[in-house]
């Protein structure tokens, strides 16, 4: 697993297009360096789904699934600075934040980043979750990074949930990948092609599937506590 990364806090938000400049520069400038630089946090990096209800992602990667409820992450929350109040009539409603604990990894760390990532959330019934679980980690996840072009597979689950509109899934599986057409290329295709797959994907439910490329390459604890900080008041 990577070095002191067990926990992941992922942000959606969204503005219209007049201020998407203003958007990523606030991110950018402020709001990343100042979250990835709070003790418990590991590296910081965003993506974007341009068919995605809401287009943004942050990707908050944390010692633990505890740092969202620590205070110094609920003091920035309650203690805005002026270009995040501004931000935040912005964006409005266009915004989901979510909490987890990793469960599972294969693969190496790409370096340099990945320069995409496909995103499956996920429910599944309480009574076969322990079908589920040994599905994804003794098959489908192995099968999957041996894919020509995926990189690094992580299991994600819910440890709360702050803010979206219907409550989200309680699974993420994250898959780095290559390049864009990866995830349908026939050899994963293929690699999808099981019976255990079969079964157990015909029991998801409140699915949400998404391919996302990077925006923002990955910030450390380290650059952000070094970074300046940018502020408009």
């Amino acid at each position: 697993m990577s070095a002191q990364a067990g926990g992941l806090i992922t942000v959606r938000l969204d503005v219209v297009p007049e201020h998407e400049a203003e958007f990523n520069d606030w991110y950018t400038l402020e709001h990343v360096p100042q979250l990835t630089a709070l003790p418990g946090f590991v590296r910081t990096r965003r993506y974007c789904c341009d068919s995605a209800d809401i287009r943004y992602l942050a990707w908050y990667e944390t010692a633990d699934e505890t740092i969202e409820a620590a205070k110094d992450f609920q003091y920035i929350v309650a203690h805005p600075t002026p270009w995040s109040l501004r931000m935040r009539k912005l964006y409005g409603a266009n915004r989901e934040r979510m909490n987890f604990r990793l469960m599972c990894e294969v693969g190496q760390v790409p370096l340099p980043d990945a320069p995409w990532m496909y995103i499956v959330h996920t429910d599944i019934p309480d009574d076969i979750i322990d079908e589920y679980n040994e599905w994804y980690d003794k098959e489908h996840l192995p099968r999957c990074v041996g894919i020509p072009g995926v990189l690094r597979a992580r299991r994600y689950t819910s440890a709360g949930i702050a803010g979206g509109p219907n409550g989200g899934p309680r699974y993420l599986t994250a898959y780095e990948l290559a390049g864009p057409d990866v995830w349908e290329s026939p050899a994963a295709v293929q690699a999808r092609k099981t019976p255990w797959t079969a079964k157990m994907r015909a029991l998801f439910s409140n699915t949400r599937r998404a391919l996302y490329r990077l925006v923002a390459p990955t910030v450390t604890h380290e650059q952000a506590r070094g970074q300046p900080r940018v502020s408009v008041a």
